[in-house]
């Protein structure tokens, strides 16, 4: 090795950890990390899974309720936005500038 090749390994590492075994360590805690929290997501939604299929079986007169003004917001949604790119189709490509 001259003088000006560097090192394979960083000299400020410990001599005992490289940068390698660092790397390794982080996977492996950011691993069992996402596992745990995929778990937990998992019985959450599982959980209100069953809650939900609960209430529907119990009310479904409020269900249907809930359904129904659900399917008006998207509706009444999806008409704002036409209405929104209808106007944007009549607008001027080109703002007007103001002249000196």
């Amino acid at each position: 090795m001259n003088a000006t090749t560097t090192p394979a390994t960083p000299n400020h590492l410990p001599k005992d950890e490289t940068f390698a075994d660092k790397a390794t360590a982080t996977y492996a805690t950011a691993k069992e990390t996402v596992a745990d929290a995929a778990a937990k997501s998992k019985d959450a939604v599982a959980g209100a899974a069953r809650s939900t299929a609960e209430t529907v079986k119990a009310h479904p007169a409020a269900t249907a309720a809930i359904v129904a003004g659900a399917a008006a917001a998207i509706a009444g949604a999806a008409f704002g936005a036409s209405k929104l790119i209808e106007k944007n189709k009549e607008a001027p490509k080109v703002p007007a500038t103001p002249k000196n």
